[in-house]
Parts: C-alpha cells; sequence; structure tokens
C-alpha cells in the first residue's frame, strides 16, 4: 500500500479510469455483437441501425483513449464492409477463427535403414544401451559396459 499522498491519489485515479475503461468496452462489446447478430440473420435495416451505434461507440471509446483510434477505424472499415456486403445481396464472409489449426498429412513411414554403429570401449554406458537396443538386443538390467559391449560385438 502507498504511503505518500500522491501515490495516493494516483491509485485512486487508476482506478476510476480502469472501471471507465471496462464500462466504455462492455458498450463497445454489446453494440458490436448486436451488429453481428442482425448481419448473421440477413436483417439489412437492423444491421444498418446496428452498425449506426456500433460506429458511435467505438469512436467515443476511441476518444476516451480506451481504445486506439486507427485500432477503433480499422473494426468501423471491417463492420462498413460487411454490411455493403449484406445490402448488396452477397453473403458475408465467415468470421476466420483466431487460431486455425492445420491438419497435418499422414505421413508415410520411411523404410528403416540400419546404420553400422561401430561400438568401442571409449563410449559410455548409455551410449551402448541405445546402440542395442537399436540391434534389437535385450540386454539385463544390471549388465556392465563389458557385458553390453560383447553382446553387441556377437551380433
Amino acid at each position: 500500500m502507498a504511503n505518500i499522498k500522491s501515490a495516493k491519489k494516483r491509485i485512486k485515479v487508476i482506478d476510476k479510469k480502469t472501471a471507465r475503461n471496462i464500462r466504455v468496452k462492455n458498450h463497445v462489446k454489446e453494440a458490436e455483437k448486436a451488429f453481428l447478430a442482425a448481419i448473421a440473420a440477413g436483417d439489412a435495416e437492423g444491421a444498418e441501425k446496428a452498425f449506426k451505434l456500433a460506429e458511435k461507440k467505438l469512436m467515443q471509446a476511441a476518444a476516451k483513449g480506451t481504445f486506439h483510434k486507427k485500432a477503433a477505424s480499422r473494426t468501423v472499415a471491417r463492420f462498413a464492409k460487411k454490411l455493403n456486403a449484406l445490402k448488396s445481396g452477397e453473403a458475408p464472409k465467415a468470421e476466420p477463427a483466431k487460431k486455425a489449426v492445420k491438419k497435418a498429412a499422414p505421413v508415410e513411414e520411411a523404410p528403416v535403414v540400419e546404420e553400422t554403429v561401430k561400438a568401442d570401449a571409449s563410449m559410455k554406458k548409455d551410449e551402448l544401451l541405445a546402440i542395442a537396443e537399436k540391434m534389437g538386443i535385450e540386454v539385463p538390467a544390471k549388465a556392465t559396459k563389458a557385458d553390453i559391449l560383447a553382446a553387441i560385438e556377437a551380433k
């Protein structure tokens, strides 16, 4: 908690601005939903009214600094494009998914090519176990490095 008088005042100011921004954003969201619902229903007259309200709310939010003015203008332009498409009789395009996940094409498994790996005594036990596993050699859990090396050389 702040002890200095000016810091206490800043906290109050920030709380007021946060509350205002939340209120403004809620008004914008309501106007946007009404417009998009009218577009989805194909109601050109209702969409026109909802567009005017949405544009007004977006520009007010931009004037208050809740949204950047270019972001608000961009949103209004997109809405206008949808409204014009509805008026001209074209079907409005569906909203693109935020993050579309591409489905990977089934991958054909590549033929297994056996590598000729030479195991020697300078290798670590983990490396020797990996080589033995690739070659299909079953090694007991308590096998020593020498035992693993001998099993690899025997095969």
